[in-house]
């Protein structure tokens, strides 16, 4: 058993560089794609992805690869997404994809238990719960399956009929195991704000109208204290969706050990 592990990155440096080093650790071969093909930003990462990755040349388990395709943003990402695994030489039935995002983090205890779940699962999909952070490593929402964000077994017709979400040629889903004690920490929201609101002006780009206010409200929020965040509630909740807003004091993977705004309070003053 072989594993693929596909990850799409553009302006999100500092996560995409511990986000790759735990692709490493897990996958057998690492496809990275780079790139913006909205029709409001530049093509290439402006923050240094471009010139990172250029410094990977050397490390085997890693392929980089392009693609020209045009059309609407979440309809590039799905071809991205159906063509770029078949560039790495274990795209074969039977191996796994991973769709790693370049800011979804996951313990290494929890990678090493998927390994076995891999060996031995006859589901084809295996997803698990989120939490959702926004602002800081401190402020999240939990989410129980985030069905985006998943591993599931190369099969027979493969195709992205989503943004992440695998068919097979006869249009049926694959089946699916959510494992409920492997939960990931998604930093969808602990961006700057010029990344952000590229993000949400993506959203619009491809249909998602409701996406339109959320930048500024995502500006909006203010506190002075932890606790305070909390007044704030419903407005986080037009943001983004989950099972209430939490506080986190816990311990996060390994691979944001050294992550540069581990400590920081408000990413937005970045």
């Amino acid at each position: 058993m072989k594993v693929i592990g596909l990850m799409l990155t553009w302006n999100n440096l500092e996560f995409f560089k511990c986000a790759l080093e735990m692709a490493l650790y897990f996958s057998d071969e690492v496809i990275i794609v780079e790139g913006c093909h909205s029709n409001f930003f530049p093509r290439r990462s402006t923050d240094g992805t471009c010139e990172f990755i250029e410094t990977l040349n050397n490390i085997q388990k890693i392929k980089v690869v392009d693609f020209e395709y045009s059309g609407r943003y979440d309809s590039v990402q799905k071809k991205i997404r159906t063509d770029a695994p078949r560039k790495s030489r274990f795209f074969k039935p039977g191996n796994w994809l991973f769709h790693f995002d370049d800011d979804v983090f996951y313990f290494k205890r929890d990678l090493d238990r998927l390994r076995t779940i891999l060996d031995s699962t006859d589901c084809d999909q295996i997803g698990f719960p989120s939490r959702h952070f926004v602002f800081n490593f401190r402020f999240n929402k939990p989410q129980p399956y985030m069905g985006g964000i998943s591993v599931h077994r190369i099969l027979d017709g493969y195709r992205v009929a989503g943004i992440s979400t695998p068919k097979y040629r006869s249009g049926k889903a694959f089946r699916k195991y959510v494992s409920k004690d492997i939960v990931n920490f998604h930093f969808s929201e602990v961006k700057k704000p010029e990344r952000m609101k590229a993000r949400w002006i993506m959203s619009v780009e491809k249909g998602t109208e409701a996406s339109r206010p959320r930048f500024e409200k995502w500006m909006s929020v203010s506190w002075n204290k932890d606790e305070d965040i909390f007044k704030s509630e419903e407005t986080l909740d037009q943001i983004k969706s989950g099972d209430g807003l939490n506080i986190y004091n816990g311990p996060y993977p390994e691979w944001l050990d050294n992550h540069p705004w581990r400590h920081i309070n408000d990413i937005r003053k970045l």
